[in-house]
């Protein structure tokens, strides 16, 4: 048994359609299709693969342990890039999402499911198009979107976890949000 998983923010259905109608403009007008493969969303933990049952158990416990969070707006907006590969809508940081990301991280880093060398920066982002975008092209779609803005808004109320199955992301998970008051204090011998 082996099965690939996905930490990630799901917007609301209205900004998905939103999302796809730019990203499927994208894919006709510039030829890259590779971000519609997947859904859109915002990770939070990169992919992994799990081996076995157990390893399932532990990772769905950590990340329960994880989603201890108040409900936060998160606003998306404008569009930016990781220079000449990757083209995406700005998600603006705030401490919602930054304590969110760094909860999750650290309630999976015990499991050690990515190498020690994949502790990047955060910088949450929702793509538009990477991957099979050349730089040529990558020139071309920043030209095209320089002056256009772009912003929505949404409450996060939880996270999800999808399953790549069949060779497509699906659905696989909602964790909602606790109240972070009720979290379990970790047991200890001085209190």
């Amino acid at each position: 048994m082996e099965n690939l998983f996905l930490v990630c923010l799901i917007p609301p259905v209205s900004i998905v359609e939103d999302v796809d109608e730019i990203r499927t403009y994208i894919a006709e007008k510039f030829n890259v299709h590779e971000s519609l493969k997947r859904p859109a969303h915002i990770t939070l933990y990169n992919p992994v693969k799990l081996m076995d049952r157990q390893q399932e158990t532990r990772f769905f416990e950590a990340l329960e342990s994880a989603a201890y969070a108040e409900n936060f707006a998160q606003i998306l907006k404008n569009f930016n890039s990781f220079p000449q590969h990757t083209f995406y809508i700005d998600v603006v940081q705030n401490d919602g999402i930054m304590n969110l990301q760094a909860q999750i991280k650290a309630a999976l880093k015990p499991l050690k499911l990515l190498p020690e060398q994949n502790n990047f920066k955060f910088t949450p982002h929702l793509t538009l198009a990477f991957k099979d975008v050349k730089p040529p092209v990558f020139t071309a779609i920043m030209a095209d979107f320089k002056d256009r803005r772009f912003k929505r808004e949404f409450l996060v109320d939880g996270f999800s976890v999808y399953k790549h199955v069949d060779k497509k992301w699906q659905p696989f998970k909602e964790i909602k949000f606790k109240d972070p008051t009720k979290k379990p204090k970790p047991l200890s011998l001085f209190d």
